[in-house]
């Protein structure tokens, strides 16, 4: 039995430094990223209540902070730009991470550009028609490149 413990075999209710990381960071996430008007349906918890969860939690805590992050994930967006070079425009676009490039050229056509016969390029690389945003490594700030097909 280790110093200060209670019950033989019970975890410390202290988290460890990586839990404490990982709950800051989740919160961080969440206050950045979630719209400011559902921010105001939440309930506020008192500190107490935000821990409980934490002081008996089994060794999956970590995974399931890991999973409550990526659901978190759905309200985060980018702020992108897509250079048209044939007309040499920049188009400013708002996606998620969770789009594909079909859904870039969906916006695009909204927008009035037509791109069925062109090709998303970004960092010297051709995108694939069904690869999420985030499979391809586009963070918020990035500019796509969309080039006529050469046929």
């Amino acid at each position: 039995m280790e110093p200060g413990e209670l019950f033989p075999g019970m975890r410390s209710m202290r988290r460890s430094n990586r839990e404490e990381q990982v709950w800051q960071d989740t919160f961080k996430l969440f206050e950045a990223d979630t719209p400011r008007a559902l921010r105001s349906h939440i309930p506020a918890l008192p500190t107490s209540q935000l821990d409980a969860p934490l002081q008996h939690a089994g060794p999956g805590e970590l995974e399931r902070m890991d999973t409550l992050r990526r659901s978190l994930s759905r309200w985060k967006r980018y702020h992108i730009k897509v250079h048209l070079a044939d007309e040499d425009l920049m188009m400013p676009l708002t996606v998620r991470p969770r789009d594909t490039v079909m859904d870039l050229r969906a916006l695009l056509v909204r927008e009035g550009v037509t791109s069925w016969k062109k090709t998303f390029y970004y960092n010297s690389r051709q995108l694939e028609e069904h690869e999420t945003l985030k499979e391809a490594n586009i963070q918020n700030g990035s500019v796509l490149l969309l080039v006529s097909n050469k046929r």
